[in-house]
């Protein structure tokens, strides 16, 4: 019984990553490889963890992380929370578009909100664009982003965007 759970564990985190933003849609199409030094699952508390360099990779997606939490309610997954220093995220959500990468101490993936927080050190790029801040909430249905500065002391939160490049440009 113990190793059916793990395994219905493990193949609901897998199918609740791709979720984290609109992802190719070869990447669901593609094996799950999760690496890692061990993991544990725990029966009672539905909580599986993966600990000593987590690699995980489906298509674009690539998920680096000291320790990986998955934590369920019955058969369903309701957070994810990886762990480093950073924590690594990098997907492509488009073929014509370039990877969006999110690096933080701490990745948290609410699956019943429906939107990731990036805590401490966090910072999400794409094409160019980086944004910076203690925190970062992405709410995935509204599609609507929030940061925060440092409450203890004076760190504000930084938004680079780059030139626009003009036709003819080199």
């Amino acid at each position: 019984m113990g190793y059916n759970r793990f395994f219905i564990m493990l193949f609901a985190f897998i199918w609740s990553w791709p979720q984290l933003a609109s992802a190719l849609p070869s990447d669901r199409q593609q094996p799950i490889l999760i690496e890692s030094d061990r993991a544990q699952h725990n029966d009672k508390t539905g909580v599986t963890v993966y600990q000593g360099s987590v690699v995980i990779t489906q298509g674009t997606i690539r998920i680096k992380a000291d320790k990986v939490s998955v934590n369920a309610v019955g058969n369903k997954v309701t957070k994810i929370v990886c762990t480093g220093k950073p924590a690594h995220y990098q997907q492509q959500p488009r073929p014509d578009a370039e990877l969006v990468t999110a690096r933080a101490n701490t990745i948290e993936y609410h699956l019943s909100k429906n939107a990731i927080t990036l805590l401490g050190a966090a910072s999400l790029e794409q094409e160019g664009s980086t944004l910076k801040g203690e925190r970062i909430n992405y709410d995935l249905q509204a599609e609507l982003v929030e940061a925060t500065g440092s409450t203890t002391g004076n760190q504000r939160i930084q938004m680079v965007i780059p030139p626009q490049k003009t036709e003819g440009a080199e």
